[in-house]
């Protein structure tokens, strides 16, 4: 992207957050600007306790494996559930 064109993009961005009265949504944004302006180039990994990355692995090694849901097949199983 050129120079020219981040200009435009930020212009845009301060203008849509000018008009922007969510607070939630306030938040978000502010969240996202700090984690993409940090120096400190932290791994999201990095936060993760031992039992959350085994199970991370564990999905990943499932996903390799085709052991995967389509997004549709899941709402519809969940669905289900919640009538039950």
């Amino acid at each position: 992207m050129s120079r020219e064109e981040i200009k435009k993009l930020k212009t845009t961005i301060y203008e849509k957050l000018e008009n922007l009265n969510n607070e939630t949504a306030l938040q978000m944004v502010e969240e996202a600007v700090t984690a993409y302006s940090s120096t400190s180039k932290k791994d999201i990994l990095d936060d993760l306790t031992p039992e959350q990355l085994q199970r991370l692995q564990e999905s990943t090694k499932q996903a390799d494996r085709g052991e995967i849901l389509a997004n549709e097949k899941v709402k519809q199983k969940a669905k289900k559930w919640l009538s039950k």
